[in-house]
């Protein structure tokens, strides 16, 4: 029986803040936030995230040319610890809805990367063209959404095909709990989570654990990859 992904109507106007409410937090959260990051040794988790085998070996096609698009980008520290992974710089695109967190990915950034376009927007209209990306990333952002689906289609939109899309989103638990209670975000499982990206029609889809401490009692990680396109189609 095919796992159902769709959240109770109650559940739903609880958890799915306005995007001006959102907004507002992250605004008023963001000169703390990589340093709770750090504090928490989330900085650390997510480059053995990248590092991870199941993870890597997506990214072995990265060389200096390739795009990579971070979608919910905050103050940057997903797209660093990619850059922190891999042997070349990568051009890094990045989407947020808070102009706070932007300024602070900019200081991050802006000397990690060949070139770095960040952008403020919602990333479920993301301003990119199909089948632009080399690799798509986003942390924390699903658990915000009323259709977490129909964000990964758009995701999985600006993938080049047989390119890979790497997320992370908060574990289903009394941490979530806790944090909902300032954050009103949702929590996943790992059998949620694989099916909202094979319902968006990734392949190959793995969700897999953090190694230890923070990560891996508060956090899942999935990849999927882009079909690859069908001649004739």
């Amino acid at each position: 029986m095919p796992l159902n992904t769709t959240l109770p109507t109650l559940d739903r106007w609880r958890t799915t803040p306005s995007v001006d409410t959102l907004r507002s937090r992250y605004d008023a959260s963001a000169d703390q936030w990589h340093d709770n990051l750090a504090r928490l040794g989330q900085l650390q988790d997510y480059q053995l995230l990248f590092e991870n085998p199941v993870g890597g070996d997506r990214l072995r096609h990265l060389d200096q040319t390739s795009r990579i698009l971070d979608c919910g980008v905050g103050t940057g520290a997903f797209s660093l610890a990619l850059l922190d992974s891999i042997a070349q710089p990568v051009h890094i695109s990045g989407i947020d809805i808070s102009y706070s967190m932007l300024a602070h990915a900019q200081r991050n950034l802006a000397h990690r990367c060949p070139t770095l376009d960040l952008r403020w927007g919602d990333i479920r209209r993301l301003p990119f063209a199909d089948n632009s990306f080399d690799t798509v990333i986003f942390a924390h952002v699903l658990e915000h959404l009323a259709d977490p689906v129909e964000t990964l289609r758009e995701m999985m939109r600006v993938l080049k095909p047989g390119a890979p899309l790497i997320g992370s989103v908060t574990r289903k638990g009394l941490g979530q709990l806790l944090l909902s209670l300032r954050w009103h975000n949702r929590g996943y499982a790992s059998n949620q989570l694989d099916a909202f990206l094979q319902t968006a029609g990734l392949e190959t889809v793995r969700s897999f654990d953090y190694g230890a401490g923070w990560s891996r009692w508060m956090c899942i990680a999935a990849i999927g990859v882009k079909p690859d396109l069908i001649i004739g189609d």
